[in-house]
């Protein structure tokens, strides 16, 4: 359903009995919707969890943007939502790029997030990018990308839009391939659902993406923010995913207080669909916990 928040709607699917403990899932992309995650998740979880799904604004049927957006834009909404749906607190998970709001989200907003989960998540996108182009490797070399996948891997400094836009450039270039480096070696036969939508309102994702990729807010580190989770917080890691790094992993480990990492063997970046039995158990034990 269309929910009005703040200055616009979004879609809100909401699933589970009313008195059980609340679920907020903020999916990745950006840009990419909470369409699949829930096809996969939604009904699993909601066995013994409210789950909440929720396309950010501009985002698939969520109603469209024509103005910059933030990731603090994008957490206010959140925000509001919570208190337009009557939750005290509610717990959070955030896949991917939705890691970085769900960080950014618990630590801001600690007396409204109980507890955090991350799913393979870039809180620093130049470290994330180099894990990415290095695991991509062996692919962009048998296509005739190496020259590019170098470029980036030699960027120094911090994160810009000119990074990402070339990040972007790479992967677009792999076409139909490009789940070769994203999946586990015992998953590529996996197809992702984007659901039964007309193609125009699942272009927004590209137009959300183009637009917060210029947001300053888009290309901070968010390490930092880890020693500032007051929640507890569970890292889901798949042990072939190209997206968070080593780093950002030995950083949550050292700094986040009351952190608990789970490595999935044999998955990739998308463990919720590639080992969905396992990821709803985890899940669900680690929200009642």
């Amino acid at each position: 359903m269309l929910t009005e928040i703040r200055d616009t709607r979004l879609y809100v699917d909401q699933r589970g009995a009313a008195d059980a403990p609340p679920l907020l899932y903020l999916h990745g992309g950006p840009g990419a919707g909470s369409y699949d995650f829930l096809t996969f998740q939604g009904d699993r979880l909601a066995e013994r969890l409210q789950v909440i799904g929720v396309d950010q604004r501009g985002v698939q049927q969520s109603d469209p943007i024509d103005g910059p957006v933030t990731e603090d834009i994008v957490i206010a909404d959140f925000e509001a939502l919570r208190e337009r749906l009557g939750f005290e607190q509610w717990a959070i998970l955030g896949h991917s790029y939705g890691g970085r709001l769900a960080l950014r989200y618990a630590a801001n907003h600690p007396s409204s997030v109980s507890r955090v989960i991350f799913e393979n998540p870039p809180w620093d996108m130049v470290l994330a990018t180099r894990t990415l182009v290095e695991s991509a490797k062996p692919l962009l070399t048998e296509l005739g990308l190496l020259d590019e996948a170098n470029r980036l891997l030699a960027w120094t400094g911090p994160a810009t839009t000119e990074m990402w836009t070339d990040r972007t450039t790479l992967l677009q270039q792999l076409g139909e391939r490009r789940m070769e480096i994203y999946l586990g070696p015992t998953s590529r036969d996996l197809v992702l659902p984007a659901g039964d939508l007309p193609e125009e309102i699942q272009e927004r994702a590209g137009y959300f993406a183009q637009t917060i990729a210029q947001s300053t807010s888009f290309n901070e580190s968010l390490l930092p923010l880890l020693a500032r989770l007051s929640q507890p917080a569970l890292l889901i890691k798949g042990e072939h995913d190209p997206v968070t790094s080593p780093e950002e992993i030995h950083h949550f480990r050292t700094d986040v207080s009351d952190g608990t990492y789970r490595l999935f063997e044999g998955a990739g970046h998308f463990v919720h669909a590639e080992q969905p039995a396992e990821y709803t158990d985890a899940v669900t034990d680690f929200v009642l916990r």
